[in-house]
């Protein structure tokens, strides 16, 4: 798994939960959605320092890990009060009720399946704000330890990559073509000590 690839499983879990809130991934240019909306953010990508192979040498695998943040932005709850209403902060319990959907069996065994683990990097932190003087924007966020398997397959670690160059300009076809060369079979022979 790359990390283009455990990045759209994060959205696709996040999205399977909130159907109804708008997702984006922070860092990136555009409009700020109205709530509610769910913001995404990833660092500190820390990959083993060596990796493990398989029995045929063709493919190399290393540990991944790194932090994960959900930030969660919500009008809260409407509740009335006589012939008036307010609107409730949830933004904690909200976020609170989609890590305990993280920790269910279905979806830790889904994970399990892709050799992906989320846990939950405590505490919950309610980031509410008051804008103006009567309004307030509601936002909890939490922190995970995301860890899964990536492999480096090919001659240069690339192979099979589908974007050459990346967006930053880098890799060549050449890179993602190129065939690890193994030795299938060697013919030893002992000489003399005469030359023979």
């Amino acid at each position: 798994m790359t990390l283009k690839e455990i990045k759209q499983l994060l959205y696709e879990v996040v999205a399977r939960y909130h159907p109804g809130a708008m997702i984006v991934w922070e860092k990136t240019k555009g409009v700020t959605p109205k709530p509610p909306y769910i913001t995404l953010g990833y660092r500190n990508l820390n990959r083993s320092s060596f990796p493990l192979s398989d029995d045929e040498g063709e493919h190399k695998y290393y540990n991944y890990d790194f932090i994960f943040e959900i930030n969660l932005y919500t009008v809260g709850k409407e509740v009335r009060a006589g012939n008036a209403s307010y609107f409730e902060n949830t933004a904690v319990e909200d976020l609170e009720e989609f890590v305990r959907f993280l920790d269910s069996e279905g979806i830790t065994g889904e994970l399990a399946q892709k050799n992906v683990t989320i846990v939950c990097n405590p505490p919950i932190r309610d980031l509410s704000e008051l804008i103006g003087d009567t309004k307030f924007n509601y936002r909890s966020m939490c922190e995970f330890v995301v860890s899964f398997v990536g492999t480096a397959d090919g001659e240069y670690g690339v192979s099979g990559n589908e974007l050459v160059p990346n967006a930053s300009g880098g890799g060549l076809q050449e890179f993602t073509e190129a065939k690890v060369s193994v030795i299938e079979e060697v013919i030893i022979q002992e000489e003399s000590d005469d030359g023979n």
